[in-house]
């Protein structure tokens, strides 16, 4: 009688240490084949002139995979990688495997991953789900999703209060497994996307980059002593932690992070910069199982709150976002960054979204996909999470979350560091001048004239 194979089938869990796959498979003991399926459809552009991987979002990703792959190689582990409908490459392994198929793989988040386990299902294979991509267990959360918080700060307060949060169960060595010994025939190389990556902060896909990464903002630099106060700047390589892009591959888990946070506060005393590094974290959460809850209405125009908005169509707004070319600086920088990096800053998205929806006045779900494109760290939830929020349409709306523009660049670019960076043919303007230009009071002739014009602002006044 043949053995049974386990098939773990990774997704964004790119990561060895806290991953319950990983331990599953070592209890059971059969051979086992670690597998990754690129979606075939992440490739292709839609009608809107959009794909699920930008350049440098698919560089962060290779490298990811890359990584692992050669942490899996120093075990002998075998790992495969496919590209085409994840259903369908399934399948055939099970056909290969001549039905003497465990396949492993996380539980779904998002109502895609959702279908895809569903049809699994449906084709008779032994399926094991585990949670890898959030701080709490379902178990855990339980009492909520039933009558899911409806403010990230009842959420907030009610999670801080619960004992013994969360832990990270104790590793297996991966070295007991079983390898199974049959070659699996793997997809053609896949063509990845030309890349530009030169991401500003210079992060390289994988775990191993990812920890190296947190050692040095934690330990090194202890940059976190001052992650309040900075963590809204537009530029630099330690303003944040930049921990997201390895959180959204599931190079680094959650909880790995926060009992690392809770060891730095051991050594050095926890204080208002550390808790807030950690309440960040509970915002991810928050979206997170808000999408366990809500599902497909997260990605509907009224949203969650099945509020009734309007949105234009209008293609000249559409053409001046994609070319960078709005004629407001701060948001064409913000524009440059992102497809050139794979990365803007927290307090720059929240600027880009909400001059897309109130000034451009276009549908919030197609910045929300422009997002999801290019961002090297895009997590469907709190993207999707995020820009619903500030339509309106989200978790605890208000009537207007409308971003004062003249006031952000102020506030946040006040010397012009960001916009020169990204935007060098107006570097010897002022901020007054970039002022009047995008109030359409007197143009600069280097720079486009803006689609849509912001209230003026005297910085005299």
């Amino acid at each position: 009688m043949q053995k049974t194979t386990q098939v773990l089938w990774l997704r964004n869990d790119l990561r060895l240490h806290d991953h319950e796959g990983f331990r599953l498979a070592v209890e059971d003991g059969a051979p086992l084949a670690v597998v990754y399926i690129l979606p075939e459809h992440w490739l292709t552009t839609d009608d809107d002139g959009m794909s699920r991987l930008g350049s440098a979002k698919a560089h962060f990703l290779r490298a990811s995979l890359i990584d692992l792959h050669r942490q899996l190689e120093d075990q002998t582990i075998n790992f495969h990688m496919y590209h085409g409908h994840p259903v369908d490459i399934i399948t055939r392994l099970r056909d290969e495997l001549c039905g003497d198929m465990k396949l492993l793989t996380a539980d779904a988040q998002a109502p895609e991953e959702r279908q895809w386990l569903e049809a699994i299902k449906n084709y008779d294979i032994d399926l094991v789900t585990y949670e890898s991509q959030t701080l709490f267990s379902q178990t855990q959360v339980e009492s909520l999703l039933n009558d899911f918080p409806a403010s990230f700060s009842k959420f907030r307060k009610t999670v801080e209060k619960w004992p013994d949060k969360f832990f990270i169960p104790e590793s297996k060595e991966a070295t007991r497994l079983l390898i199974h010994e049959q070659p699996l025939r793997t997809s053609a190389s896949i063509s990845w996307p030309q890349s530009e990556y030169a991401v500003s902060l210079g992060c390289q896909g994988g775990e191993r980059p990812g920890k190296a990464w947190l050692n040095r903002y934690l330990w090194q630099e202890k940059a976190i002593s001052h992650y309040k106060e900075t963590r809204n700047a537009l530029t630099g390589e330690l303003f944040s932690s930049h921990f997201s892009p390895w959180l959204a591959w599931g190079c680094l888990s959650p909880r790995y992070i926060w009992h690392e946070i809770l060891k730095y506060e051991a050594s050095y005393g926890e204080n208002e910069h550390t808790y807030w590094l950690r309440f960040e974290l509970l915002w991810r959460e928050y979206f997170h199982w808000s999408m366990r809850v809500h599902g497909e209405r997260l990605f509907a125009r009224s949203g969650i709150q099945r509020k009734s908005i309007e949105a234009s169509e209008n293609s000249v707004h559409w053409q001046a976002w994609c070319n960078a070319s709005t004629g407001v600086p701060m948001i064409d920088a913000g524009l440059r960054e992102l497809r050139h990096s794979g990365f803007v800053s927290n307090r720059l998205r929240q600027n880009m979204a909400s001059y897309f929806i109130h000034q451009l006045k276009l549908d919030w779900r197609l910045g929300a996909r422009w997002f999801e494109m290019y961002l090297c760290d895009f997590d469907v939830a709190s993207n999707y999470g995020n820009w619903s929020y500030l339509a309106g349409v989200g978790h605890d709306p208000r009537p207007v979350r409308e971003f004062n523009l003249n006031k952000q660049l102020q506030q946040y670019d006040p010397e012009l560091s960001h916009i020169r960076r990204w935007c060098p043919e107006i570097e010897e303007n002022s901020l007054q001048e970039i002022l009047d230009h995008q109030a359409g009071r007197k143009l600069l002739a280097s720079f486009p004239p803006p689609v849509v014009t912001v209230p003026a602002f005297d910085l005299t006044s």
